[in-house]
């Protein structure tokens, strides 16, 4: 067994300790025990061993180690990132197809062969980018359906919002790059352009002209305001930009028709566009039965398949009656209106737009505008020549009813016309003279214009000049008063199946000329929901000239009634919004001289 050491101590013999440890003890005494304190077993030492300094951390490696893990994370996750975009972009690109009308779908990338329709298309520029053009097969007839129009710009916005959402990654900023009524949309190719590019194929009209040649539509003008063949032949550029208005619609009525005509030309002024109107399947007739044409561009109209209803800032752009949403929508009241202004006032720039159109298009043609003319000198030598007033008053029944809310189901009261029309004589002659001029009263006169053949006869304008008489629209009691063997024989256009009592109704209008059709009202309204799924129908002479004498006799008493000194009519008539245009800002809405009977409404543009 080994021992165990003992852990006590032995004592320190004092006589074992020579004199050199004595001297040795005085040399480290107390003192120097205080001044340097013993090392302690569990605490570090505060002085250096081996006379080496205190190790300290190094910094460096632990930077270079965390810049390592952020270049890779930075690296790895960009890397996915591409990844994700590249398939996200080719599933969206595959996924981008074209619902027909007959419910077809057409891929619109990937395939060799573009749609047999028009329709907007996704595409692949010479840089890799993935843009959208507008589609339409040379081989089809200009103008398309007024449907396909709208399904056009329909689907523009959205394959426009869907590729810029792909490029931004963000919908909010897609939202608010569409406010701007000339936003221009950076991921849209014009037709040119992708020819050029060969992603459509070319034009046959384009090469046409390149040779010399001219085609069949330039030369042959079926469209009012293409340019003379003579000048055809010497000018051979096509127009930079340029807006064609086409007057085909399903609504039966002449003035939004002709408020849309005067919008688009002065559009068309303002933005520096040629401009051309299409009257190819427009239920009226042709352009020229109706005004002289209108001022020829010096430059040919573009291609058929370069026109299109969107964006605004293609270069060759067509508007029509189902365009409107898109071209004189929100977005357009926006920009032109005065937001400086309040009421009114705010639609001066608009107003203005209209005017200039009116100004160059509205020329009668020649019958019909030298009628005007001797109808208006006429009235001056019976009213203002003898000192009187000369105060129209515009009448609309029929399907437009007024906007105020007691009328809704009616008509208004004619004696609420009558009221203005003798409130605007009496203020007219007491700012002239300080009162009221019973003189100057007498001798003005009222010239009335109505759909309805009932207002004529009516009380309340027993006394009114008619603006017109070239061309009556009777009710059928007057026509079949009217029917004697000989007259009948010698009334060429009279349409014995219907009158116009209570005014201008559509289902009437469509019904004109139809011999096949029966005169009650569901067959009549059949027939027009027929007119308004758009089935092209060739319709008959007759129907297109009673349909021509209709729009005549609208246009005559607008001609008459606009040069009136005062005008009365109800707001909610297209008609009435077109003779303030003709009486001009200044006298209609600065001076008040046109005035508005249907509720506190006042004037206002296109309204479709």
């Amino acid at each position: 067994m080994i021992p165990q050491r003992s852990n006590r101590r032995r004592p320190l013999s004092i006589s074992s300790v020579s004199s050199d440890a004595s001297d040795s003890f005085s040399r480290y005494s107390y003192k120097g025990l205080l001044e340097s304190p013993l090392p302690s077993p569990s605490l570090p030492s505060i002085l250096p061993r081996h006379g080496k300094k205190p190790p300290s951390i190094r910094f460096r490696p632990i930077i270079r180690l965390l810049l390592r893990l952020s270049l890779w994370l930075v690296g790895g996750g960009l890397f996915i990132w591409v990844v994700l975009t590249v398939i996200s972009a080719a599933r969206s690109r595959a996924d981008f197809t074209h619902v027909s009308h007959d419910g077809a779908a057409y891929e619109l990338i990937g395939g060799d062969t573009l749609p047999q329709e028009a329709t907007p298309v996704v595409v692949v520029d010479r840089h890799g980018k993935s843009k959208w053009t507008v589609s339409i097969p040379p081989s089809h007839q200009f103008p398309l359906r007024p449907s396909t129009y709208s399904s056009i710009c329909s689907e523009s916005e959205r394959i426009s919002r869907h590729l810029a959402e792909l490029k931004t990654h963000s919908a909010l900023s897609v939202h608010r790059g569409h406010v701007n009524y000339y936003r221009v949309d950076h991921s849209f190719m014009d037709v040119a352009e992708a020819e050029e590019d060969g992603l459509l194929p070319g034009s046959k009209h384009v090469e046409n002209i390149k040779n010399g040649e001219t085609t069949a539509d330039i030369n042959k003008s079926a469209m009012s305001g293409q340019s003379d063949p003579k000048t055809a032949q010497q000018e051979r550029t096509v127009c930079e930009r340029s807006l064609t208005y086409v007057m085909e619609t399903t609504n039966a009525g002449f003035g939004k028709t002709v408020m849309g005509l005067w919008l688009s030309y002065g559009l068309a002024q303002k933005e520096g566009r040629a401009f051309f109107v299409d009257d190819r399947h427009w239920a009226y007739g042709n352009y020229s039965t109706f005004f002289r044409p209108p001022p020829s561009p010096a430059c040919l109209q573009p291609p058929d398949h370069h026109r299109l209803p969107c964006p605004h800032h293609a270069r060759h752009l067509v508007v029509s009656a189902s365009t409107v949403p898109w071209t004189f929508g929100r977005l357009f009241n926006e920009k032109f209106e005065d937001t400086r202004k309040v009421g009114v006032f705010r639609q001066g720039p608009i107003f203005a737009l209209l005017r200039t159109g009116y100004e160059a298009l509205f020329h009668l043609e020649n019958s019909d505008g030298q009628y005007a003319e001797t109808r208006t000198r006429d009235l001056d030598s019976q009213i203002r020549d003898k000192g009187g007033l000369v105060v129209g008053v515009h009448v609309r029944h029929g399907d437009r009813h007024p906007w105020e809310y007691q009328y809704q189901n009616s008509y208004i009261p004619l004696e609420n016309y009558m009221d203005a029309a003798k409130a605007l004589i009496s203020d007219a002659f007491t700012a002239q003279i300080g009162s009221a001029n019973n003189t100057n009263d007498s001798v003005s006169g009222i010239v009335l214009a109505s759909d309805d053949p009932d207002v004529y006869a009516s009380s309340d304008f027993s006394s009114a000049f008619h603006a017109q008489e070239r061309i009556l629209l009777a009710s059928k009691s007057t026509l079949d008063a009217a029917k004697e063997p000989r007259q009948k024989a010698q009334s060429k256009f009279v349409d014995d199946s219907f009158g116009w009592e209570g005014g201008f109704f559509k289902d009437v209008f469509w019904g004109l000329g139809d011999r096949t059709a029966s005169t009650t009202g569901r067959s009549l309204r059949l027939r027009a929901e027929q007119l308004e799924r758009e089935e092209r129908r060739l319709p008959s002479e007759l129907a297109l000239q009673l349909r021509a004498l209709v729009g005549r006799a609208y246009l005559l008493d607008l001609a008459v009634v606009g040069r009136a000194d005062r005008i009365v009519c109800g707001v909610s008539s297209t008609g009435c919004r077109l003779l303030a245009v003709m009486m001009g800002w200044e006298r209609a809405v600065v001076q008040g001289g046109w005035r508005n009977v249907d509720g506190g409404f006042a004037w206002r543009g296109l309204m479709w």
